[in-house]
């Protein structure tokens, strides 16, 4: 895939903190999905590589905490003049839902590590209670797109592939709830990682 996107492409998707982090994570499932075909020894090697570029995301999404907060003061200044008030709300939704997904990660990470005292699991929890109310409304929203567009007759593809995307991540969330839920738990790890790599690979792609 590198040897057909030229320099400058691969300069332009690496100097963004979104390209750096579809690009880890698409390695990392990369990765994921290479142990599940390795015995046990070389597979634990692999995923131990893959958990290293899974922390390198968590740190990195650190510094992204600022772009949220005024992506959510934008929203909430423009939502008197939008002229699209459904679409505003579900982007007013998926904004807000990363926003306080990168608060509750913070608590979840300092505990995880010992910095404070507080139930690292439960907020993490929280994280993907979080993550699928983003999905969820992203799907609509594309849903919604397509829609609209194909009543005007115009072009829908990258709308059509941001739903693949979604859809892809939701389905392998869903197989993550703590609790039992349509198929949550009842996935295979190859099946969530082939999901998840494909929502990575489209991460990729839009943003060349």
């Amino acid at each position: 895939m590198a040897q057909m996107i030229s320099l400058d492409k691969q300069v332009k998707l690496l100097s963004m903190y979104a390209g750096r982090d579809k690009v880890i994570r698409t390695a990392y499932f990369t990765l994921v999905l290479w142990s599940t075909k390795m015995d046990p020894e070389k597979a634990k090697i692999i995923l131990g590589l893959a958990k290293q570029l899974s922390q390198t995301r968590l740190v990195l999404r650190q510094l992204n905490h600022p772009s949220m907060f005024q992506a959510s003061r934008d929203l909430i200044q423009d939502a008197k003049t939008c002229a699209d008030p459904v679409d505003h709300s579900l982007n007013s939704v998926i904004t807000g839902a990363y926003t306080i997904y990168g608060f509750c990660e913070v608590i979840a990470w300092l505990a995880d590590a010992g910095v404070i005292t507080a139930n690292a699991a439960k907020w993490f929890n929280y994280c993907l209670y979080l993550w699928i109310v983003a999905l969820f409304a992203g799907i609509v929203k594309s849903l919604r797109s397509i829609v609209l567009k194909t009543l005007r007759r115009k072009d829908s593809s990258i709308d059509r592939l941001t739903l693949i995307g979604l859809s892809s991540d939701f389905i392998s969330a869903i197989n993550s709830l703590p609790f039992k839920f349509l198929w949550s738990g009842r996935l295979s790890k190859r099946t969530t990682a082939t999901f998840s790599l494909i929502a990575s690979a489209i991460g990729v792609y839009r943003l060349l």
